[in-house]
């Protein structure tokens, strides 16, 4: 008992000094920050749903939401301001006005279907914990700018998809830009036509602009079939620019691809 006390100790102190001794095991953080990956449809349905994914993009949860905290979700992302304060800015706005400080969302747990978050708040001499729908957290979250947590188990579960697994194993690299092929189950989560589109897996900072996740809809207002049509689309412009539409957290933005970072490879 005496020896664990004494490790358990020795562990902290290492820890706090950034070292780690042998047999002291770092965990894992038991919240994951994510961010909004899409918010849109579901074409099984026809329901709204936020898709939220982790900071390196291996795995996504989706998450099914009423219309009006989709609309007020989608509309902060986008910059769409209304003329007048909807219910999640009034929300925001009593806040800022009585002082209290947002600090984060997390989603902590599933129960018979039903996702439960908290919303971590502070003042000058109190701290909050406010019990909420991750719907109505989220959209606060996002007008606050501030982050939002997923507990790690929630992201093992069945409910989430495998970024990685469902792109799919064959890649294809053009301008410092390596692309998979966008499963139909990805394609259903993002809105998207099955059979269009690439997932962007790696990008080199000759590849300016493109982050790892981007899903490319089209190269030149051309639309992308799979991955060898766009390595095709872009290997025919020869020295000149490549106009990729690029579906990122729900928006659509165009991003140049310049002729100079071409590589040789495959």
């Amino acid at each position: 008992m005496q020896l664990v006390v004494r490790r358990s100790l020795l562990c902290a102190l290492a820890a706090a000094a950034a070292i780690a001794p042998s047999g002291c095991r770092q965990s894992e953080p038991a919240e994951v920050e994510v961010e909004v990956r899409s918010v849109g449809l579901d074409q099984a349905s026809g329901a709204p749903v936020v898709v939220l994914q982790d900071k390196n993009r291996k795995v996504a949860l989706p998450i099914w939401i009423g219309p009006a905290e989709a609309q007020a979700i989608a509309a902060q992302i986008q910059g769409i301001q209304p003329p007048r304060p909807m219910t999640h800015d009034l929300m925001k706005n009593v806040l800022v006005e009585a002082g209290v400080e947002f600090d984060r969302v997390v989603i902590r747990e599933l129960r018979e279907s039903t996702y439960f978050a908290r919303i971590h708040l502070h003042t000058s001499t109190r701290k909050m914990e406010i019990d909420s729908r991750p719907s109505d957290a989220i959209a606060l979250a996002v007008r606050f700018q501030k982050p939002i947590y997923v507990v790690r188990a929630l992201l093992s579960s069945a409910a989430t998809m495998d970024l990685r697994r469902e792109a799919g194993a064959q890649t294809a690299s053009v301008r410092g830009v390596t692309v998979q092929a966008l499963s139909p189950e990805l394609a259903e989560h993002f809105q998207l036509p099955e059979g269009e589109g690439v997932v962007v897996s790696g990008v080199q900072e000759s590849a300016n602009g493109l982050q790892r996740g981007d899903v490319i809809v089209a190269v030149n207002g051309a639309k992308v079939k799979s991955i060898g049509d766009f390595r095709d689309k872009v290997r025919a412009l020869g020295e000149a620019d490549a106009k990729l539409d690029v579906r990122r957290a729900g928006r659509a933005l165009e991003v140049t691809l310049a002729a100079e970072s071409e590589e040789s490879g495959s």
